[in-house]
């Protein structure tokens, strides 16, 4: 019993840094809600940490491959060509809006 114990007080502290690295790269490299994808490695375990990994890092030339790369699975350009970050959650919103999806925020 005092191993399980033991272990439970190393492993949840650690799982939970692993969950708040996951928010915090979130915020760079996913268009989708940090906080969200943060809480889904938490509860998820080593599947939402997949999930993320596999899923969530969907920014355009972030994380996939070579630097060119436009995220789309088969390697053709996407059709998005003009995009514009938000200042305040650096989500990639096009160029034509005038507000953030996700946030608000005046682009």
């Amino acid at each position: 019993m005092a191993d399980l114990v033991a272990l439970s007080v190393v492993a949840l502290p650690l799982w939970f840094v692993v969950s708040v690295w996951a928010g915090i790269d979130a915020t760079r490299h996913s268009s989708h809600n940090a906080f969200l994808w943060g809480l889904s490695v938490f509860v998820g375990g080593i599947l939402g940490l997949a999930l993320y990994l596999n899923l969530g890092r969907d920014e355009p030339g972030m994380g996939r491959g070579t630097p060119g790369h436009s995220g789309s699975p088969n390697g053709v350009p996407s059709a998005r060509t003009e995009t514009v970050s938000c200042p305040n959650c650096h989500s990639l919103e096009e160029a034509d809006r005038d507000t953030c999806r996700f946030c608000g925020e005046s682009l």
